[in-house]
C-alpha cells in the first residue's frame, strides 16, 4: 500500500513537470486569492509580481516581465498580484516593499526580490535558479 502512495505521489510529480508547452500562459497572469495557490502549485516555476497601480517602479517592470514570460514560456510562468486589490495575500507573503518578485519552485517560496531589476538581472537569477 506504501508503494502505490509513494508511485502515485511520484507519478503526479512526475506529470506536474511534464507539462506542454501550449499548457504554459501565454504572457503574465492576473493572479488574486482564488488562483494564486492554483497558479504557484501547477507549474514547477513560477515567479509572481506583487505590484500596485500607482507604482511607478512596478510599470518599469511590466514590459520586462512580459518580455521574459515569452523568453521562457514552457521553462517559467509568470504572474502578477496587485498587492493593494490583495493585501492578505501581500501579508501572507510579507511584501513590505513594491515591486516585489517572488519565486516559487513546486510551490515553494524560494527566492524574494524587492525593486526594478534589469532583464539582463532578471535572466541571470533565472538561468541559476533553473539549473
Amino acid at each position: 500500500m506504501i508503494f502505490l502512495s509513494m508511485f502515485k505521489r511520484k507519478k503526479e510529480e512526475n506529470n506536474k513537470n511534464n507539462l506542454s508547452k501550449n499548457d504554459w500562459p501565454e504572457s503574465v497572469v492576473i493572479l488574486n486569492e482564488k488562483n494564486f495557490i492554483e497558479f504557484i502549485e501547477k507549474y514547477p516555476f513560477a515567479i509572481v509580481d506583487f505590484w500596485a497601480a500607482w507604482c511607478a517602479p512596478c510599470k518599469t517592470m511590466n514590459p520586462r516581465l512580459r518580455l521574459l514570460s515569452k523568453t521562457y514560456k514552457g521553462k517559467v510562468a509568470f504572474g502578477k498580484v496587485d498587492s493593494q486589490k490583495h493585501e492578505k495575500l501581500a501579508k501572507k507573503y510579507k511584501i513590505y516593499g513594491i515591486p516585489n518578485l517572488i519565486f516559487f519552485k513546486n510551490g515553494k517560496n524560494i527566492l524574494s526580490i524587492n525593486g526594478v531589476r534589469s532583464i539582463g538581472s532578471l535572466k541571470d537569477t533565472i538561468d541559476d535558479l533553473l539549473k
